[in-house]
């Protein structure tokens, strides 16, 4: 067994078939059906039975996709630090969010490659709402994210702190305030953010904690639609303080909840026994900025 037979395997798990498999491998479905069972014969065992939407793991495939997807990690990770150690330049994975690169800007995490020109960044966005966790099973070493619920096998560390916010146009009735209670928005038009399939905004909780459901108009992506909606149509925006600090307009009014809801960023970082050199110093690199803002 080696590392692109356990490639090989990860790769029909994930299609849940040997010819899509194949495909995406550039093999044909006749030698990739022979490499499996060659794996079946060398771990002695059944790897997949044929199920009602393809191939699906057994217990003893479950097992193994789990196991060869941390080597095959830890393989790569092995060689981005044999890479930097004999010269060549190592590469990092940073996934961030949306919200995130306004409390440590780009700029910021791009300069990092020019403290250190040993290791190439590859950074990606992604929106809020996207379930970040799976990257973290696959190709990213380190992130910054919102919150750090269901992921798992990682590691996190607070970098910022911040809340949910209300935001108002001057012309609202609200605007008055400086702060108001959960209780206030009954019957309040609402705007919010998105956020990952199968989970429900957390001021929604908070809501039905209350004892009402809150009136939502409008899931919005971008706060940008967020903001219109607030001066157009007299909507609440549901945001995160150290957003609307970041884009500030001088025609809309934050207004503060007593019932404080975290919104908290996170550096996240798979575990690991021995952490490599580069997502350390990135771990480094990212706390000092968080220690002097």
């Amino acid at each position: 067994m080696n590392l692109e037979v356990l490639e090989y395997y990860i790769k029909v798990y994930e299609s849940k078939s040997v010819t899509a498999a194949a495909k995406d491998l550039y093999i044909t479905p006749q030698g990739l059906s022979k490499t499996i069972k060659q794996l079946e014969l060398d771990l002695d065992t059944e790897l997949f039975f044929r199920g009602p939407r393809g191939m699906e793991a057994t217990e003893s495939g479950e097992l193994l996709y789990a196991r060869a997807k941390h080597i095959c990690y830890l393989m790569k990770d092995i060689k981005k630090e044999i890479d930097i150690i004999n010269g060549r330049k190592g590469v990092l994975s940073v996934v961030v969010t949306y919200s995130s690169t306004l409390a440590v800007p780009p700029n910021f995490l791009f300069a990092f490659s020019d403290t250190y020109p040993d290791i190439q960044m590859k950074l990606r966005e992604f929106p809020d709402e996207y379930p970040v966790g799976k990257l973290f099973q696959e190709e990213f070493d380190v992130g910054l994210v919102i919150g750090n619920e269901g992921i798992d096998n990682c590691e996190f560390e607070l970098i910022a702190s911040g809340e949910v916010v209300l935001v108002v146009s001057k012309t609202h009735p609200l605007a008055a305030k400086d702060e108001i209670s959960i209780p206030d928005l009954e019957n309040q038009s609402l705007v919010l953010k998105c956020v990952e399939e199968g989970k429900e905004h957390s001021l929604i909780d908070k809501c039905l904690d209350y004892g009402f459901t809150p009136h939502v108009k409008h899931n919005f992506g971008s706060i940008l639609t967020a903001h219109t909606l607030c001066k157009t149509r007299g909507d609440i925006a549901v945001s995160i303080d150290y957003v609307e600090n970041a884009i500030k307009d001088e025609n809309l009014k934050i207004i503060r909840l007593k019932e404080k809801i975290p919104q908290n960023i996170y550096m996240i970082t798979r575990k690991r026994v021995l952490q490599s050199k580069a997502v350390s110093l990135f771990q480094s690199y990212v706390k000092s900025y968080s220690k002097e803002n």
